[in-house]
């Protein structure tokens, strides 16, 4: 625990402090209407981003594409997920990218001249900033019941003023017993993750750590209701952020074909649906925001 305290020290000086903001927005439909809580739940592809040990879970090959246009479209969220399953563990590739496009830079007609009906802003530039984060992850069983994974991940961060490239290293644990209920915890960053600028200043990511559990009941061959809480503690967020420690959700499955979610990220609700086919599923999550507009995602799996 003295370790833990020790990486969970905020980093200062020139460094970012929320360097690590733009990796904290989550991914998949399913996992966001059930208000983040799904690292003890992890059983799709996504897990490459809440916790790779859940990759040894499925048994069947995975393309998971989300798209997401947020607050109005002004940020795009984007994600391919493939996982795959080997002998003995499960392999999951990916890519996330978060945006801001269509940035407009302005001017006035006539730099030398002050505002005025004759002397306009126009659109000089148009710009964007871009983060793209790569995984790679790998789950294997360590004994019966308890998993480990491990999760790589490449940054690329596209400021337009500037651009930067960083590794960052993962790792999760995931338990279950005999019954329903599982346990998790992940280590974020584990080493700390630096992202080097060209212009020679670096962005540094802290340490976090999420802990997680979650319960399943099922009623009868057609009712199955899934519970899940995790807390989410050293995440470098923004201060607005910073109360939304505790990740809670709840989903009702009606024959494993059609589930209905509700969820809470700290003071934000959540909700989602999903409906599952034969080779596919597909999730929408409604995610609540105080000051900006709410956010819809929607994702699919594809089995195969």
């Amino acid at each position: 625990m003295l370790f833990l305290c020790g990486m969970l020290t905020p980093v200062r000086a020139q460094n970012a402090q929320y360097g690590g903001d733009p990796l904290q927005v989550g991914a998949g439909a399913r996992a966001l209407g059930l208000g983040g809580a799904f690292v003890a739940i992890s059983d799709d592809a996504t897990a490459i981003y809440w916790n790779p040990a859940g990759l040894v879970q499925p048994k069947n090959k995975e393309l998971h594409v989300q798209h997401t246009e947020q607050f109005g479209g002004s940020v795009n969220h984007d994600i391919i997920a493939l996982r795959l399953p080997l002998h003995n563990g499960g392999l999951g590739l990916g890519i996330i990218r978060l945006g801001v496009d269509n940035i407009s830079l302005t001017s006035l007609e006539d730099p030398t001249r002050p505002l005025g009906p004759d002397n306009r802003p126009i659109i000089t530039q148009t710009i964007g900033t871009t983060d793209n984060t790569f995984y790679i992850a790998y789950g294997h069983p360590i004994r019966s019941g308890l998993t480990l994974g491990i999760t790589i991940k490449l940054i690329h961060r596209d400021l337009s003023v500037g651009t930067g490239t960083g590794f960052g290293t993962d790792t999760g644990l995931l338990y279950q017993g005999k019954r329903p209920l599982k346990f998790a915890l992940v280590i974020r960053n584990l080493t700390k993750t630096r992202i080097h600028f060209d212009a020679g200043n670096t962005d540094v990511i802290s340490p976090s750590v999420l802990i997680g559990a979650s319960y399943t009941h099922t009623f009868s061959d057609t009712h199955r209701l899934l519970s899940a809480i995790s807390g989410h503690w050293g995440e470098d967020v923004s201060g607005i952020e910073s109360n939304q420690a505790i990740h809670m959700g709840i989903e009702y499955q009606l024959k494993q074909r059609l589930m209905l979610r509700l969820g809470r990220r700290g003071s934000y609700f959540t909700a989602g649906a999903g409906i599952k086919l034969n080779r596919a599923t597909i999730d929408l999550a409604v995610l609540q925001h105080s000051q900006l507009n709410n956010s819809y995602r929607i994702s699919t799996s594809i089995f195969f």
